[in-house]
């Protein structure tokens, strides 16, 4: 039976993505994924998250603050110094410094990517956030990629015990907002919002979750690959 999984920020994280993929059992002639965003910046594997992400046949993308600042260097070629500083660095070493470099699917990925995504179980899906009392289709872009306030409201009421329940949504998965920030590096589940970033950007950890059980998995804490040889091996057990 086909599933759908969610993964949180990947942040350039090529061993964790495979690991983590590995540990759900995805099945890539089945199982959909959908990914919340991020996928550069941070860690050294950035090019190599895009191919991996390339070969899974049924995936949706939703787009994400730094993948908007890369895509808007595949366009213009222009470093924005507030994306190098904010781990874009790692981004453009991934591709030696040139624009030139990134493949066209890598940046049709982004292209065609979703600023948000509502699955047919009323399921809502986006990077960031968004004010829970204006209909999200009457919302910016830019407030949907970087939105923080709803995982705020959510934690206070959930650790008021009085958990949300933004309707019309069944659940709210969104990353960009660290469960570190709340001391956790777990998906925390909020009422009907699940906050999927645990980190796996800096010091936490990359997860993968099951849209319909919850059930997640995650990489281990610390990630090391020798060379990039190592990671295409990987990928190619996975595949």
């Amino acid at each position: 039976m086909a599933k759908n999984f969610i993964i949180g920020d990947v942040h350039g994280r090529a061993p964790a993505l495979i690991e983590v993929l590995d540990k759900a059992n995805f099945d890539n002639d089945l199982d959909t994924l959908i990914v919340l965003g991020d996928i550069v910046d941070g860690y050294p594997w950035v090019r190599e998250c895009f191919d991996i992400l390339d070969g899974i046949k049924n995936k949706i993308v939703c787009r994400a603050n730094h993948d908007s600042w890369f895509l808007n260097w595949c366009k213009t070629g222009k470093e924005l110094p507030v994306w190098v500083h904010q781990g874009g660095y790692a981004t453009l070493r991934s591709y030696d410094f040139d624009n030139r470099n990134v493949p066209k699917s890598h940046v049709k990925m982004i292209e065609t990517s979703k600023i948000y995504h509502i699955d047919n179980n009323r399921n809502l899906y986006c990077h960031g956030g968004f004010n829970a009392r204006v209909p999200i289709e009457n919302q910016s872009e830019e407030t949907i990629m970087w939105d923080r306030t709803l995982c705020k409201y959510a934690h206070d009421r959930w650790i008021q015990k009085n958990p949300v329940n933004i309707e019309p949504y069944r659940k709210i998965f969104v990353g960009h907002t660290s469960t570190m920030f709340f001391h956790s590096t777990r998906p925390l589940i909020m009422g009907n919002v699940v906050m999927m970033d645990t980190g796996g950007g800096d010091i936490g950890k990359l997860t993968i979750m099951n849209v319909d059980t919850l059930e997640w998995w995650q990489s281990e804490k610390k990630t090391k690959v020798d060379n990039k040889k190592d990671l295409y091996e990987k990928f190619e057990v996975l595949k």
